[in-house]
């Protein structure tokens, strides 16, 4: 988040990473031999080569195009030259940076909201974002010390003709051309300023789509949850019912079991060898109530058990019934 630091952009075409450059320039004139040094000092990334020897290769082209030898000893015109590559550098890094806006912008107008990966997409964007609009509005301090130095340079160039005329430096009729160039410089960097306030708008309308599109995802994610929470309580509620039905099941098969536990006593007590004839009561007959008894319990018995199998079959039909209800509804609401 550093805006003196490298920025890197995850360029459409390739990674891109905009550094710092600078370059220092050093001019005199020695009035006795009327020689002038100049040295330029460039400290830009040495892994740019084409961006690092740009301005070199335009001060050849310019020295080798000028119509006058003074011009080649004219500290204005070496600055013009110097200048004329910076703004490229900026040109190019505007350009690049604007770039990267468009494809975040692009990205997050054909974001698919319904996507889990989007908050951990859309954090990154955001930090992506806001390190970029630390740099521009870096980046406009550092356009509007250039605009001074550009406004110092125009007013040297006006101080200081005549002297430059008198030392040889520069012919008498070469302070219009200078001028001329100055403006053109001044125009081209007043058109990159502007730029760079146009990309600072557009950060600001890529960030409230970003928040657009994260306010959307919420208010989603909170219908989904709303939707969610309804289906468990319509679960819940099914179940609760279901627990009744089988409530009410056990509660009926414990007074069926009850009455036919009853009706089978009174059955087996109402037999003709439980009455009080004179002739059953002897206890030499005692083997007629033996006979009699135990089959007929045991018959009983037997027509009970085959009878609670079955209740408790049907009852676990019927339990096994409800829980799939249950099982499928739960299903639906996942």
């Amino acid at each position: 988040m550093n805006p003196l630091n490298y920025l890197h952009l995850a360029h459409p075409d390739g990674d891109i990473d905009i550094r710092g450059s600078k370059i220092a320039v050093y001019y005199t004139f020695n009035p006795d031999t009327e020689q002038a040094f100049s040295f330029v000092f460039n400290f830009q990334d040495g892994r740019w080569k084409k961006v690092v020897e740009e301005p070199i290769l335009r001060l050849r082209e310019m020295y080798r195009g000028c119509n006058s030898v003074d011009l080649g000893r004219d500290p204005i015109y070496l600055q013009t030259a110097i200048l004329n590559s910076v703004l490229r550098w900026w040109n190019n890094l505007l350009n690049s940076f604007n770039d990267q806006l468009i494809a975040y912008e692009e990205a997050l107008i054909r974001q698919d909201l319904t996507n889990e990966d989007l908050v951990q997409i859309n954090a990154e964007t955001n930090q992506s974002l806001h390190c970029m609009a630390a740099h521009l509005h870096r980046y406009g301090s550092e356009l509007h010390s250039l605009s001074d130095i550009l406004e110092d340079i125009k007013f040297y160039n006006s101080c200081f003709h005549e002297k430059f005329v008198e030392r040889r430096i520069r012919e008498a009729g070469a302070l219009g051309c200078i001028t001329t160039t100055l403006g053109q410089v001044a125009s081209y960097l007043s058109a990159i300023r502007t730029f760079r306030d146009e990309l600072q708008q557009k950060i600001n309308n890529v960030l409230a789509l970003l928040v657009d599109n994260s306010k959307s995802m919420s208010d989603l994610l909170l219908v989904q949850n709303s939707n969610a929470m309804q289906a468990i309580l319509q679960a819940t509620q099914v179940e609760a019912e279901a627990s009744r039905q089988i409530a009410l099941q056990s509660q009926r098969l414990s007074e069926e079991m009850m009455k036919d536990s009853v009706a089978m006593k009174t059955a087996i007590l109402s037999m003709p060898f439980f009455s009080y004839d004179p002739w059953l009561q002897s206890f030499h007959r005692i083997w007629i109530w033996f006979v009699f008894t135990v089959p007929t319990t045991l018959m009983c018995f037997q027509v009970y058990r085959t009878w609670s199998r079955r209740e408790s079959r049907r009852k676990a039909i019927a339990t096994h019934g409800l829980e799939m209800q249950l099982h499928s509804t739960t299903a639906g609401i996942v």
